[in-house]
């Protein structure tokens, strides 16, 4: 199973947050100074879609994906019982590597992409039969947040990079932060 390692090699807690093309991979809370944790670059997520209809939010099953999908969210009537559902279904991508969005309803739609039940991403789509994509190549970008300053971002097409934070420590540049790939 491929991961990425993300080292911490600051005296300073740091957050990564990793993307897989425009998806968010994983948002962590914060890696302590030394530390190594690994994120595996090959899991499945779940899409959770919700609206408002009528001064209701209608909320969807959770729907577990893997690469490139489409997804589109639709109010359906239900006569029998005077109600409404809402439903995500799902189809394969048009384009590869690309996760699709769309809705029919006249509310707007939220997505919400989770792992593991963890939200990381949000995509909203407001009118209805537009499609809002979001790019998942196989280049992975990297930023760090540490002691309140954000890093440069780094890419690799390597799932199974290292990917180090360190500190500058010359007295032109104290305090400043940099992301190392290798």
């Amino acid at each position: 199973m491929s991961a990425l390692t993300l080292r911490n090699a600051t005296t300073y807690i740091a957050q990564y947050v990793v993307h897989k093309g425009g998806l968010v991979i994983a948002r962590l809370p914060g890696i302590a100074p030394g530390a190594t944790l690994s994120i595996p670059t090959a899991e499945s997520f779940e899409v959770i879609a919700s609206t408002m209809l009528n001064g209701n939010t209608y909320t969807s099953a959770p729907v577990a994906i893997e690469g490139a999908t489409r997804f589109l969210a639709q109010v359906k009537q239900v006569p029998a019982q005077g109600t409404y559902e809402f439903e995500v279904v799902t189809m394969p991508s048009s384009i590869a590597n690309q996760m699709q969005f769309e809705k029919t309803s006249l509310g707007p739609v939220t997505f919400q992409i989770t792992q593991r039940g963890v939200p990381l991403q949000s995509v909203v789509v407001s009118d209805s039969f537009m499609e809002v994509t979001l790019e998942i190549s196989d280049v992975y970008s990297v930023y760090a947040v540490i002691n309140g300053i954000t890093t440069d971002s780094v890419t690799t097409s390597n799932p199974n990079a290292t990917i180090t934070a360190t500190a500058e420590t010359s007295d032109m540049e104290f305090g400043y932060f940099t992301l190392a790939v290798s």
